[in-house]
């Protein structure tokens, strides 16, 4: 496997391989290693915290049920915001499954 980086990456492998007395290829297999386990950490998180939100928000409506009236309310403001904000980027209704897709493709990469 080939790939470029800056010389001054170059450098820092090259002296970090010196002073941990191992091969840059092994530095690299440790990096992998590490970033895996950092990315799975990450998804970790974001799953609490979203999840942590959801049981805030149960919670909420649990102690302080929305009524049909508010919630008919707050879905209309909604809708009005988005619109403008549509508006404002030229977004077009008929763009809307096209954007949806395409940023769902981007999150699942």
């Amino acid at each position: 496997m080939g790939f470029s980086v800056p010389p001054a990456v170059v450098m820092e492998v090259e002296t970090m391989a010196i002073q941990e007395r191992r091969t840059k290829s092994e530095l690299f297999r440790e990096m992998v290693r590490v970033y895996r386990r950092f990315r799975e950490q990450r998804d970790r998180d974001e799953d609490r915290w979203i999840l942590g939100i959801v049981a805030e928000a149960k919670a909420e409506q649990a102690n302080n049920p929305a009524r049909t009236e508010e919630m008919l309310k707050e879905s209309d403001r909604l809708s009005r915001y988005g619109a403008r904000q549509a508006r404002k980027l030229g977004i077009k209704p008929k763009d809307i499954d096209r954007i949806v897709h395409e940023h769902r493709a981007r999150q699942q990469a």
